[in-house]
């Protein structure tokens, strides 16, 4: 049993499901999985029960789990007993705007939770900063890029459309549909592309800024978008359908300057990147 066992199946537990807790511990969900499966054969019972919308903790998992918690504050203290606490490792992230709001701060809750005396300063894209939390297709010129996690890409669709009763929509369901675009889609021409392939006519009723307003367009009924998944959060007015045919997939990471001198708290940053992308699928 390790500390990696453990802190994984502590994430489990919180989260009460395994996609969740890969979500939050930046790894992909097969290492998750693994590791709760080693910890159950060691300490010889079953700590969760498996179903469709994620796991049930046991009675044995809650009795672990209340032991878990001391010893890994328990570790974090032995670790830190003797260290100086120093001055606040300072670190400034330009976040790009048309990213999740939720994901990115659960990535920031493990930066500090795993950078000692780390000190967050969050900016705009235009402002100077150590790194900046974007999309693979939002690098600037001689940028360095590690990948944080994936989103596919969906419809949202109100949920009083006609689209809304069908569990998947093809390239000719939009024939004709009222669509509210993206500005700043970074996938804009091959979205054109496959509608001009299957000769495909939308009717482009809004052109959003960004995610946030294209959902509010569609949770107002006015139209159905395409987005990435992890933008959509839950809501009564909208509901999310795959597209047949349509494989694109948003990669969200850090960029940094290769060439700048990074600071401790970004070089502590990139390592805990680069150790959880080596974990994503794919």
């Amino acid at each position: 049993m390790d500390q990696r066992q453990i802190r994984y199946f502590t994430a489990v537990f919180e989260e009460g499901s395994i996609s969740a807790a890969s979500r939050r511990l930046f790894v992909a969900q097969p290492s998750v999985s693994n590791a709760i499966a080693q910890l159950e054969d060691e300490v010889g019972t079953q700590l969760f029960l498996r179903h469709r919308h994620g796991v049930t903790p046991t009675h044995e998992a809650k009795a672990f789990y209340s032991r878990a918690v001391k010893i890994m504050g328990e570790l974090k203290t032995l670790a830190t007993m003797f260290s100086d606490p120093g001055e606040p490792a300072e670190l400034s992230l330009g976040i790009m705007p048309a990213i999740n709001v939720g994901q990115i701060a659960t990535f920031l809750k493990l930066l500090i939770q795993r950078i000692d005396h780390l000190s967050l300063r969050l900016v705009t894209m235009e402002e100077a900063s150590d790194a900046r939390i974007v999309s693979d297709h939002a690098l600037r010129k001689g940028d360095r890029f590690v990948p944080l996690w994936n989103e596919k890409y969906v419809l949202a669709v109100p949920t009083t459309h006609a689209l809304a009763v069908k569990m998947k929509v093809t390239f000719a369901d939009l024939n004709g549909v009222r669509l509210i675009e993206r500005c700043h889609c970074e996938h804009h021409d091959k979205v054109s592309s496959a509608l001009a392939q299957h000769k495909i006519i939308p009717d482009i009723v809004a052109r959003a800024q960004n995610e946030e307003w294209a959902l509010a367009l569609v949770g107002a009924g006015l139209g159905v978008a395409l987005v990435p998944e992890g933008s959509i959060r839950s809501t009564q007015d909208i509901v999310i359908r795959p597209m047949t045919g349509l494989s694109m997939v948003r990669r969200v990471g850090i960029a940094y300057d290769p060439k700048a001198t990074p600071s401790s708290a970004l070089r502590a940053t990139i390592a805990l990147c680069r150790n959880g992308s080596r974990n994503q699928p794919g």
